[in-house]
Order: structure tokens, then sequence, then C-alpha cells
């Protein structure tokens, strides 16, 4: 192993420990936070913007099964998602 090797694997370990958990977590939050206002309805909360989101519904379905799973909700509650 050459010396720019070891250099390039400690440089990646050195981004990897101190960049990519902060990364990782800003995009849960991120992604969280979409689809709590995507499926807002489920909670009892209006969303004014629910007509705008109609298209991306078919497209976060596995997704919205992930997130109320990761949040404690263990059967979807949707009985128009084939979901659970």
């Amino acid at each position: 192993m050459d010396s720019f090797s070891k250099i390039k694997s400690h440089f990646l370990g050195f981004v990897e420990l101190h960049f990519k958990k902060p990364v990782e977590v800003s995009c849960s939050y991120l992604r969280d936070t979409l689809l709590f206002f995507l499926f807002a309805e489920y909670f009892g909360l209006d969303n004014p913007l629910g007509i705008y989101a109609l298209d991306l519904y078919p497209y976060l379905l596995e997704e919205f099964h992930l997130w109320h799973r990761s949040i404690g909700i263990e059967k979807s509650g949707f009985n128009i998602f084939p979901c659970c």
C-alpha cells in the first residue's frame, strides 16, 4: 500500500467519522418532516397543499410504510392506501 492510498484511506475515515452522521440525521429529519406534512390528514390536521401533493403519493407509499413504523405506529390506519 503506497503512501497516497494510506493518506486517502485516513482522509475518508475522517470524513465519514465527522460528517456522515450529521448529514444522515439532517436527511432523516427532512424526510420525516416532508412525510408528516404530506400525510397530515392522518393526524387530523388540515393540509392546504394536499391537492398539490397527490402526484407524490404513489412514489412515497413504501417510504410512508417505513416512516410510520419508525415513529411507532404499527398499522397505517389509511383504508385507501395498500399499506400493512
